[in-house]
């Protein structure tokens, strides 16, 4: 691949702001189908659902604001670059249900969606490039699994009760967006994808 054009920046880039919105979680089943989006000078998926079906279903995961932060690292070795994509997030109150929640997340194979709030969708733990054709994305082994969790009740009456989740997914490409439709049903703590 060769480099075809520049980038430019403009006025309302200079406008956006940081930080994320949402947090859309679910776990790698084998049969999920994720389609990339062949429109020219995109960079993104237009279609994730699961086994047989015309939509999936993604579990919110709500935190303190301004906690959340994605991050992305590439690294370059032996001709290979590996992007280590990373997500941290805060839960505020530790309680019985939400140390549950998480414990599930201590064995399981996911992919996220994450709404920063210019209304980007970032897809994380899916890549195109290597891919398995015959089970993608469920052999991809670009996976997003927890990297760590950090808890404390804190020690005075006004500091931070609660607990940092961090998860990576180490990939082969930078993440893509998601330019197919997200509906996020916040009532019920979950969103779909078609």
């Amino acid at each position: 691949m060769a480099i075809e054009k520049g980038i430019t920046i403009g006025c309302t880039d200079l406008q956006r702001t940081g930080g994320i919105s949402h947090i859309c979680l679910r776990t790698i089943a084998d049969g999920d189908a994720v389609t990339v989006d062949s429109t020219a000078d995109t960079h993104a998926y237009s279609s994730i659902v699961d086994t047989g079906g015309s939509t999936a279903t993604w579990y919110l995961y709500e935190f303190k604001n301004e906690t959340p932060v994605m991050s992305v690292a590439a690294t370059k070795e032996n001709g290979s670059t590996v992007f280590e994509c990373s997500l941290s997030f805060y839960l505020p109150n530790m309680t019985s249900a939400k140390l549950h929640e998480l414990q599930s997340l201590l064995d399981t194979c996911m992919m996220a969606i994450v709404v920063d709030t210019n209304g980007n969708e970032y897809v994380l733990g899916v890549s195109e490039k290597f891919k398995n054709e015959e089970a993608h994305p469920f052999r991809d082994q670009t996976y997003l699994n927890l990297s760590s969790m950090e808890g404390s009740t804190g020690a005075a009456y006004s500091e931070e009760n609660g607990i940092t989740v961090t998860l990576m997914a180490r990939q082969f490409e930078l993440p893509r967006l998601y330019s197919g439709t997200l509906t996020i049903g916040s009532s019920a703590g979950e969103a779909t994808t078609n």
